[in-house]
């Protein structure tokens, strides 16, 4: 889209105001994180700069998204239903939903030490009741009675995990670079979720593993069921005794897991990339900065997540 992006680590970086007043930016993006806004705000108002927030905990995390979305120029939230609760304080917000980048997220050469039964990438928690079901029905089954590889953080190994994973079983965290090829060598890849009744908000790992050709067995939520096809773009589960049949019957049949997950990709490609959903608010950035036509000089946050780094980079490619 020919915008110029610079990324900075707003929690590492001591020249922030350094690289502000050298870039120039037209606007900041930025998706929270503990602590920056001490840090962030008052630079971005002596200068007059816009702030653009996107608010990816949402709708868990209100106590932590609000104070942000009230100070930025733009809210954008992965959750539907989260733009009631934003206008509850006076804040027009606008939807935004997680996606691929298809330059990140593409198919890659499956590679032997990666070639495993059932995969599931990320970390552990378990303090949304939805997570708790999908742990109870996806991987609970999967862990009994199949071979399940698991990469995330180290809260896998923690003393209160009912899920006992073997040393063959963990790891360790998976880099994000490594999720193409994670899906191109292992037969299923297992989706769980913390939001399960929103219609827009669903685990980002979904669009990530579609974009990269896996074949993805997930926890149904009423999102994936809104925009997905069941048994065409991917396959859902609603208890542990469907997703054991499940996992069976698609372990047996692997050219009809080829084409479901080149199904998938194609859905995603078509409809949920990152470059679609920084087109769709082209028009607010203008508003919010008073350039009209673009392109935008931005600096962008580049968090651990490696989340918004996708759509930064989005906001960089020509169109």
């Amino acid at each position: 889209m020919g915008h110029q992006v610079k990324y900075i680590n707003i929690d590492l970086d001591e020249s922030l105001s350094l690289a502000i007043d050298t870039f120039k930016p037209d606007l900041v993006f930025n998706d929270g994180g503990i602590d920056r806004m001490e840090k962030l705000f008052p630079l971005l108002s002596d200068r007059k700069i816009p702030h653009v927030y996107w608010a990816i905990e949402d709708p868990s995390s209100y106590h932590l998204s609000i104070p942000y979305a009230l100070k930025s120029s733009l809210v954008l939230t992965p959750c539907k239903e989260s733009l009631q609760e934003y206008a509850r304080w006076g804040i027009t917000a606008q939807e935004m939903m997680f996606a691929c980048h298809p330059r990140f997220h593409c198919s890659a050469p499956a590679v032997s030490s990666y070639a495993h039964e059932l995969v599931f990438i990320g970390n552990y928690y378990d303090y949304h009741d939805h997570r708790r079901e999908g742990l109870n029905n996806i991987l609970k089954p999967a862990w009994e009675h199949f071979k399940l590889k698991v990469y995330g953080n180290q809260w896998w190994l923690g003393p209160e995990v009912e899920l006992k994973l073997a040393p063959e079983q963990y790891g360790g965290y998976l880099p994000n670079q490594l999720i193409p090829v994670v899906c191109a060598s292992s037969a299923i890849i297992l989706g769980v979720h913390s939001i399960a009744n929103s219609e827009t908000m669903m685990s980002m790992r979904t669009f990530e593993i579609l974009g990269s050709a896996g074949f993805y067995l997930t926890q149904w939520t009423m999102s994936i069921e809104q925009l997905f096809k069941n048994h065409y773009h991917l396959v859902w589960s609603r208890s542990p005794e469907e997703t054991r049949d499940l996992i069976k019957y698609y372990l047996s049949h692997p050219e009809l897991r080829k084409k479901i997950a080149q199904q998938g990709q194609h859905e995603v490609y078509t409809r949920h990339t990152y470059h679609i959903r920084v087109k769709a608010i082209q028009d607010r950035l203008a508003q919010i900065t008073s350039m009209n036509p673009l392109p935008l000089r931005v600096i962008a946050s580049s968090p651990s997540s490696n989340t918004s780094i996708k759509v930064q980079k989005a906001l960089s490619i020509h169109s």
